[in-house]
């Protein structure tokens, strides 16, 4: 967003925003789920395993896991390639910061 931002992508840096809110909803919403489904333990030692406990709340984890990182055809793909397309026609400098796997 701020790649977006910085470089006068405004329309990218608000998809990849509103897209970035579900899926980050998406992984919170998860994590009550699992909060709620150990009665409130709060230790992660005594976490482990639950996927196979519950198996849809693993499904959406691994949903919003994948979206987060930005793997096709998730929507955080789409956003991040659409700054990162902005990027590489305006300024090819950034492009290489912005497309760094540390970024």
């Amino acid at each position: 967003m701020f790649l977006a931002v910085g470089s006068g992508a405004y329309v990218a840096a608000i998809f990849h925003m509103v897209t970035h809110a579900f899926f980050k909803a998406l992984l919170f919403l998860g994590s009550g789920s699992v909060i709620h489904g150990m009665h409130h333990e709060q230790d992660m030692r005594k976490m482990g395993a639950l996927r196979k406990v519950m198996p849809i709340t693993g499904f959406t984890f691994i949903i919003g896991w994948l979206a987060i990182a930005g793997v096709p055809p998730f929507a955080g793909f789409w956003s991040k390639d659409e700054i990162l397309l902005y990027v590489y026609a305006n300024n090819r400098f950034l492009y290489v910061i912005g497309s760094s796997p540390h970024s």
